[in-house]
């Protein structure tokens, strides 16, 4: 039981015992580790503030989260339709594949003017239509924003 005081000379008194009798807790019997029972206790107790705290601040990270949207961003990949493209259906382009290691003879599946699909050319004597993983995974690199958009002479857009 708490006692509270009201001048510095019942607190003098409380300190010292004389008038007020301060009740003390019993030491536990036993101790985990070099900790009492009661410490353990209160280090594992939570009230109910700080669990209030938690869950305000879970909900206003899910809310912020959840209402936060990209911009909606339509792609158009003619401004000209070519004639020979129908929208929808895929074309296949034959090329060549070459990342400074690898060479390799490919056929690009393309729909709507986006690569969708990289495979070995069969017409091809050297490979006879075989790929690597980084051939078949090159169709990501193509989807890459930082790539470069034209070809450089000597740093500058030629």
């Amino acid at each position: 039981m708490k006692k509270y005081w009201k001048s510095l000379e019942e607190l003098k008194d409380i300190q010292d015992g004389s008038d007020v009798q301060v009740e003390k807790k019993p030491e536990p019997e036993f101790s985990i580790e070099g900790l009492s029972e009661i410490e353990v206790s209160n280090k594992l107790k939570s009230n109910r503030r700080d669990f209030l705290k938690f869950l305000g601040f879970s909900v206003g990270t899910v809310a912020l989260a959840t209402s936060c949207e990209a911009p909606v961003r339509k792609a158009i990949p003619y401004l000209n339709l070519p004639d020979e493209i129908t929208p929808g259906m895929a074309n296949y382009y034959a090329s060549t594949f070459y990342d400074g290691h690898d060479f390799c003879p490919v056929v690009v599946k393309v729909r709507d003017g986006r690569p969708i699909k990289v495979e070995g050319n069969e017409l091809s004597s050297i490979t006879k239509g075989g790929t690597s993983a980084r051939v078949q995974a090159s169709v990501l690199n193509l989807y890459d924003s930082a790539r470069q958009q034209h070809p450089l002479k000597n740093g500058s857009a030629s």
